[in-house]
């Protein structure tokens, strides 16, 4: 095997050196600096990515600070709304039962009129049925017939 013979080591070793500082210069001067610039932009992307990310989540709480106040906004006006509408009803609430209670009370007092009214009229009915009826009972009992008058006195004196 010719690799080991060992008056082949000087050019094996000179031959290496020169092949090995041939690729260490095309390395340094071709490829390190490609490679490099790649991981700089990959860099740089990151860093553009994370600063847009950042700008993008201040945006996002600034939204979200924005909706919640509108939120609470509108909370406070749906409940302004509320306890106004809930007192413009009971003002109506009450308005209407007080025209209804003076409806009623007005209702009552013609009932009680016309009952009042009824009851006359069937007291003062009820006088003049008796008045007959003892008319009719004194004309039968004693044969005599008396007057309108006088069995009208006779049954307002005992009623």
């Amino acid at each position: 095997m010719p690799q080991l013979e060992i008056p082949d080591y000087g050019p094996q070793v000179f031959w290496l050196v020169v092949t090995f500082i041939v690729l260490l210069i095309l390395m340094w001067s071709l490829a390190l600096p490609r490679i490099a610039s790649v991981l700089e932009r990959r860099r740089k992307h990151i860093e553009d990515d994370l600063e847009s990310a950042a700008k993008f989540k201040q945006d996002a709480e600034e939204a979200i600070k924005s909706y919640e106040a509108s939120l609470a906004e509108a909370r406070s006006k749906a409940h302004q709304l509320m306890a106004e509408t809930q007192a413009e009803l009971d003002r109506q609430a009450a308005a209407q039962r007080a025209r209804m209670d003076a409806e009623l009370a007005e209702k009552q007092a013609e009932a009680e009129s016309r009952i009042q009214e009824a009851r006359q009229q069937a007291l003062s009915s009820v006088r003049q049925v008796a008045a007959e009826a003892a008319r009719a009972a004194t004309e039968r009992l004693i044969g005599v017939e008396p007057s309108q008058a006088s069995a009208n006195a006779a049954v307002e004196s005992k009623g």
